[in-house]
């Protein structure tokens, strides 16, 4: 049992550094957004009927964090549970195994979430007609406009970048990932990116829903 703990311990311990950093990194951009595009939570009215309309923001933010977290905690313990199954396919427990289970899982997270939703939404919300939806928001919630209408496209497409930069670093690097302190610290900002970019599309999805519903 102590030598399996040392086992994990040897490979979980040097993440914790780059991972706290990604996590703050993240966060305070997550804060950012939200604090410079109130209205689109207000929109959103996430807890409505147990959260004061005044603090739909805050609410909104809170929604957002616990999904960029979840994702990213999802990613680690999906990892994990991938190498150990890999490993009993006797694939050996080694640095590229472990890649190989990280890839697979990370391409889960920034796919998988906005699939099974425009699968379930995408169709219905294409075919809700969008005249005059630009002007009104612009008229009545210009930050909301800014966020849901011209950086939407922007949100959706950083995935494609971001996963360039995770996947490229962690099969190019070779070892050097798993020792260098810097391309550690970025792989875990780009996956952490990544949640961010998830939450918020999944975010203005389900605003760009609720306004429609609600006209």
């Amino acid at each position: 049992m102590a030598t399996e703990w040392a086992k994990q311990d040897r490979w979980i311990r040097p993440w914790i550094g780059p991972a706290l950093i990604a996590v703050a990194a993240a966060t305070i951009a997550l804060a950012v957004i939200v604090e410079g595009n109130r209205s689109v939570w207000s929109l959103l009215g996430a807890g409505r009927g147990f959260v004061p309309e005044a603090l739909y923001p805050e609410w909104g933010f809170v929604l957002l964090f616990g999904t960029l977290l979840g994702q990213a905690v999802g990613w680690a313990g999906g990892s994990a549970i991938a190498f150990h199954v890999m490993t009993l396919m006797r694939f050996p427990a080694t640095w590229p195994t472990a890649r190989l289970a990280m890839s697979i899982i990370y391409l889960g997270l920034a796919g998988l979430p906005l699939s099974v939703y425009h699968l379930l939404y995408g169709g219905w919300l294409l075919d809700v007609p969008r005249a005059g939806l630009e002007e009104w928001l612009r008229t009545n919630h210009p930050d909301a406009s800014w966020l849901l209408i011209y950086a939407h496209p922007f949100v959706d497409l950083s995935l494609i970048p971001l996963a360039v930069v995770f996947l490229g670093i962690l099969w190019m690097s070779g070892e050097r990932a798993k020792r260098n302190w810097l391309l550690r610290t970025v792989l875990a900002i780009s996956l952490l990116a990544t949640s961010l970019a998830v939450a918020l599309s999944l975010g203005i999805h389900s605003t760009l829903v609720h306004i429609r519903i609600g006209e």
